[in-house]
């Protein structure tokens, strides 16, 4: 190949990276400028709660934590969290959460772990131990950190919400993805006229409710795009012909992990039908992932997505494999 080729051939992906984190930078900006963080500072003095009693052992915080805050001439209420001001601002959970650099799914797991499950628990007991695990953390992290000041505490908190809305993001990246397979799969089976039928239907999945979209297609074959895998296909017969897995993401880091998400899915799919077509859809692959792309049994075939999403000589190779080859309908 050519030096000119070469670097023609790179563009798709530099394009794409270009346009990725483009939208990734628009993002981290909408959402800090939509939590409007000096006003959540603010807020703190704005609700605090007169007479409000600092007794450390019911809520969970360290003598020796609140008097180096009390040394530091910190206001308690600046740090640390009180059901109280929970029960009359509940918006300010947002803060002492992250002040104690503590994420949503993190605090979940560890309130599941300390419900009850014999009876439902008043609103008092949830801000009661949600104080107490905050204030825990919190403490710790006081005693051990040379110079703790609230100017550092503030930093934490925002990065912590950079860490979230990273999170976001790479869920954004996913579903993306998926939705730019949807299209170009949609718009195919338009423009050839295969399309017989369009049906919505609600599912529930890990316990939420989710919808499906079934394309049915003339010869009796269905498209379905969901979640387990991101497209199944079906025959007339109703037997799953055809699994796509779908990572839109680019992080190379986490390009193994992916796959074995992708082959978890996969697995799935043939314990259901041994002769299913599995089909790998992937940004970003590195040296070691198409090195286990060769032996891997539960992957038949993988395409590079941004092959298939920037050049129209790939995408239609990865369609005339779907509709021609395996649907059989062209």
């Amino acid at each position: 190949m050519k030096k000119k080729d070469k670097i023609k051939a790179e563009n798709p992906l530099n394009d794409a990276l270009l346009k990725s984190y483009i939208a990734r930078a628009k993002l981290f900006y909408s959402v800090l400028q939509g939590k409007n963080i000096e006003n959540l500072f603010s807020r703190i003095k704005e609700c605090s709660v007169e007479g409000i009693l600092w007794v450390p052992k019911k809520v969970g915080i360290s003598e020796k934590a609140l008097s180096i805050i009390n040394k530091a001439s910190i206001d308690p209420v600046q740090v640390f969290c009180h059901p109280e001001i929970l029960r009359e601002c509940p918006d300010l959970l947002e803060y002492y959460r992250n002040f104690s650099a503590l994420s949503q799914k993190g605090l979940n797991q560890m309130l599941s772990g300390r419900l009850p499950k014999s009876r439902k628990i008043s609103r008092e007991e949830r801000y009661h131990l949600i104080a107490e695990i905050l204030n825990k953390i919190i403490s710790s992290v006081i005693i051990d950190t040379d110079g703790f000041s609230l100017s550092l505490a503030k930093d934490a908190l925002i990065a912590e919400l950079g860490t979230e809305i990273q999170g976001t993001w790479v869920n954004m990246i996913g579903k993306g993805a998926a939705k730019a397979v949807e299209g170009i799969i949609y718009t195919y089976v338009e423009e050839r006229g295969f399309l017989s039928s369009e049906d919505k239907k609600a599912i529930k999945l890990e316990g939420k409710k989710q919808k499906q979209i079934h394309l049915i297609l003339k010869n009796g074959w269905r498209i379905v795009f969901s979640s387990e895998p991101d497209i199944a296909i079906l025959n007339s017969k109703d037997r799953l012909k055809v699994a796509i897995e779908i990572k839109g993401s680019m992080d190379k880091a986490g390009a193994q992990t992916r796959l074995g998400e992708a082959k978890k899915s996969f697995a799935k799919a043939k314990s259901e039908d041994a002769h299913c077509l599995t089909i790998y859809l992937a940004s970003c692959y590195t040296e070691a992932v198409l090195s286990q792309l060769k032996t891997d049994r539960e992957i038949d075939m993988h395409f590079n997505l941004i092959d298939i999403l920037a050049d129209e000589k790939k995408k239609q190779k990865f369609l005339k494999e779907l509709f021609h080859y395996q649907i059989r309908i062209e």
